[in-house]
């Protein structure tokens, strides 16, 4: 006797709830796309809590009820190349995610699921293009800034934990390539006091999942690209104390199952806003709340998150300018 395939809808869910947090409704988040001095280091520990019918990958499901958590870890160093600003990236994902799902078919339970490891992290790269040398700590406070900078931004994200046999996984079993080019605006006349708009147009590529959830009796999925433009407009109301007000629109990434297209493209505008505060020299803490103001599919998304930005320059070994 034929086997009988499970019901599309719960196939669907059950596919895209196996692919990773690759990407945020948010974005990266304010201040985090300007170029900074060389020859400084950075970590940042993050929290995010999301209560959204959008998976950790990214993908819309409109029957998904989920409560994510991440601590996305990032190691990051800037330097110099070819007298030009650069930074190599290293991030870790460990989170957890769990929720309800209603598969549409009469008589079948909404299964709470839940699965906790490492979801897809990445390897970037940024590259100053336009009006960022390579400057150290000393000659970047004392730099005048231009009003138009950019860079080209690259990430290559890797998979994180998957079990085909698992119903809900955090990594994506996939290669995801995004690139991108932030645009920086200098808005301020007065130092002390910057105004920063940053606008970052990107896109995400995914490889497919050639060993998908053995429930869904597919043999490969395929998530198309996605495109987003993310936007921040941030000032200084003291020295230490930033807010940021803070908009992202995303287009694309729905998902094809054996070549057959879900109908789950995304077209959603999301926003928020951001508060910071620089503790110490060396310590600052943002938090940032957001969600979607408009979207296709029954969108829907609340997020929380919270930022630990820690930096170190060995100002011993610099010279002042003459």
């Amino acid at each position: 006797m034929e086997k009988q395939r499970p019901n599309g809808s719960l196939v669907l869910i059950l596919l895209c709830l196996s692919i990773s947090l690759s990407t945020f409704a948010q974005g990266d988040g304010p201040r985090n796309l300007l170029w900074s001095p060389k020859g400084t280091f950075a970590f940042l520990p993050k929290w995010m809590g999301m209560n959204q019918n959008i998976t950790p990958g990214n993908v819309l499901v409109k029957d998904a009820d989920l409560h994510i958590d991440a601590f996305p870890l990032t190691l990051v160093y800037n330097f110099g190349l070819a007298n030009r600003y650069a930074q190599v990236m290293l991030n870790a994902v460990p989170g957890d995610v769990s929720g309800r799902l209603a598969a549409n078919q009469p008589g079948l339970p909404a299964p709470h699921l839940s699965s906790s490891g490492f979801a897809d992290g990445f390897i970037g790269f940024k590259l100053g293009l336009i009006n960022q040398p390579a400057l150290n700590v000393i000659e970047y406070s004392q730099y005048q800034k231009k009003t138009f900078s950019m860079m080209v931004y690259t990430r290559l994200w890797y998979s994180g934990s998957y079990d085909n046999t698992k119903p809900l996984n955090l990594g994506s079993n996939r290669l995801t390539f995004e690139i991108g080019f932030p645009i920086d605006l200098w808005l301020s006349k007065d130092p002390k006091r910057p105004t920063w708009l940053e606008i970052y147009p990107s896109i995400h590529m995914y490889t497919p999942n050639n060993d998908p959830l053995v429930i869904s009796m597919a043999n490969k999925t395929q998530q198309h690209a996605l495109y987003s433009l993310e936007n921040h407009l941030s000032h200084n109301i003291t020295d230490k104390f930033w807010a940021s007000a803070d908009l992202r629109y995303q287009y694309g990434g729905d998902v094809a199952v054996d070549g057959i297209d879900q109908d789950n493209k995304q077209n959603i505008l999301g926003g928020g806003f951001t508060v910071g505060y620089q503790l110490l020299k060396m310590l600052g803490l943002n938090a940032t709340y957001g969600t979607i103001i408009a979207g296709d599919n029954g969108a829907d998304s609340n997020m929380v998150r919270i930022t630990a930005v820690l930096s170190y320059a060995n100002l011993k070994k610099l010279q002042k300018p003459e």
